[in-house]
């Protein structure tokens, strides 16, 4: 009964296991890679970020209104006392004149002290003003009705600047795709050079159990088993190399798809299929297409409107106020002051001399821009050179496989060729370990390739903007 216990929870253990272990296909590698790729999710918020500055440029075109409130008080009041000279009206026209003194005997004005004149009567007012809760509150609109072409500019810069971004989030989901196919095919080549080890491992240990066979029967030299037991154990070693460097396929895919390192991954597609139908597109490649391409094209476009903006500075400008504003908390004697109205107001503004600088803001932005076409001029070189290189890395990639698979076919020829003879006492053990050795080889060489040619065409696809999520 125990027994049937023990069994039961080692197949429980076996069961929970696997069901931990996540099959995952290339594609759905890619589509991880995308929901989880930090700097995809940076693109995205760039974009969001982008957009809210082109809508934040297209509130230029609306008019602002905004809202004011001052209040004051002074401790101090203002107590003045005021003599106001009269006035009378003039005999011949009727108008108001200053009633001067004049000297009786002269006829002449008389002047005080203080060098004013002296009037026949003055008028007293005292004074008394406080400001203890005097305020004003009011509201504003302003509309702008020519800025230089401030506004227009900014808005193109903002449209612009948003275009940019989603062509960075499309050049990072090419990026991230291109990571991740090259780390999924390094994860199953190493997976399957893993079981290519313990099939090498296998084979050697028949070998030895035979050879050893062989030393009892005295048929064969002991010399003979120390050699493929040797063998065997260099073989031993390498699949626990294999081992460890698949667990570190294992984890650098955890880490490019968004998963835990210590998730066990399978991999289905784990039959590498080639082709050469890319190759037949060869030479319809535009290097216009790329969004590296078109980055580097805005950015040139960005800098012809830092022109504009810079010729803006220096340009006249023109806007348009309107108002409401009320005053009151003023005390005058014993009386509360108030008042209220409308205000509309027109600014004009026009520079008229700066000493060369917006020549040389000009001038300078110019420059700016035939930089930004110089070095447009030279990545789309590059990238031409890059497409070139990608398409060479492909053909040779191919031709690689094709020599490999030849090669394989040999090796396992002469392997069983081997096998036979060494069974018949015509070769010897060194020869046959040799052929062993060349076919695993050659074998290995060929898993290589097929994974190397998979990751060249990813490239390939990449450079001639045909990479799509």
């Amino acid at each position: 009964m125990k027994i049937n216990i023990t069994i039961l929870l080692l197949i429980l253990l076996v069961a929970a296991d696997a069901g931990a272990q996540e099959a995952i296909s290339i594609e759905r590698a890619r589509q991880m890679a995308i929901e989880n790729n930090q700097s995809l999710k940076i693109a995205a918020k760039t974009i969001e970020k982008a957009g809210a500055e082109r809508k934040a440029m297209r509130a230029n075109y609306l008019p602002s209104v905004s809202g004011s409130a001052t209040a004051a008080y002074l401790s101090n009041e203002f107590n003045e006392e005021l003599y106001l000279p009269s006035f009378k009206p003039d005999p011949v026209t009727g108008q108001l004149v200053p009633d001067i003194f004049y000297h009786p005997v002269t006829g002449l004005p008389v002047y005080g002290p203080d060098g004013n004149p002296i009037f026949n009567s003055y008028a007293y007012m005292p004074l008394e003003i406080s400001l203890k809760g005097a305020y004003m509150a009011g509201i504003n609109v302003q509309q702008p009705i020519f800025t230089g072409g401030k506004i227009v500019t900014g808005n193109r810069m903002a449209d612009i600047g948003e275009k940019m971004a989603q062509e960075n989030h499309t050049l990072q989901q090419m990026n991230t795709i291109a990571e991740t196919d090259q780390a999924y095919w390094i994860f199953v080549s190493v997976g399957e050079k893993v079981k290519l080890a313990q099939q090498a491992v296998s084979m050697l240990d028949s070998l030895v159990q035979r050879v050893k066979h062989g030393v009892e029967t005295g048929l064969v030299h002991q010399n003979e088993l120390l050699k493929v037991q040797v063998k065997y154990n260099n073989a031993t070693l390498d699949l626990q190399k294999a081992k460890s460097g698949l667990e570190l396929a294992r984890m650098s895919l955890c880490r490019v798809i968004g998963l835990p390192f210590e998730t066990k991954i399978v991999a289905t597609d784990t039959i590498i299929e080639y082709t050469n139908g890319l190759l037949s597109a060869f030479g319809t490649e535009d290097v216009t297409q790329r969004p590296e391409y078109s980055l580097m094209s805005k950015q040139v476009t960005m800098e012809e409107e830092q022109i504009k903006l810079k010729r803006a500075d220096f340009l006249p400008t023109l806007g348009l106020s309107a108002g409401y504003s009320y005053l009151g908390g003023i005390k005058f004697g014993d009386n509360t002051l108030a008042s209220d109205g409308f205000n509309v107001m027109a600014s004009l503004k026009i520079p008229l001399f700066h000493w060369g600088e917006g020549k040389n803001k000009i001038a300078s932005a110019r420059i700016s821009k035939e930089i930004k076409e110089l070095e447009l001029e030279k990545n789309s070189q590059l990238l031409q050179l890059e497409t070139e290189q990608a398409k060479l890395n492909l053909k040779d990639a191919l031709l690689r496989i094709q020599i490999c698979e030849k090669a394989l076919e040999q090796a396992s020829s002469n392997l069983k060729l081997s096998k036979d003879r060494h069974e018949l006492g015509a070769e010897l053990m060194t020869d046959l370990l040799i052929a062993q050795t060349q076919w695993q080889e050659s074998f290995s060489n060929l898993i290589e390739a097929k994974a190397d040619f998979k990751i060249k065409e990813t490239n390939y696809l990449r450079v001639a903007a045909r990479l799509k999520p």
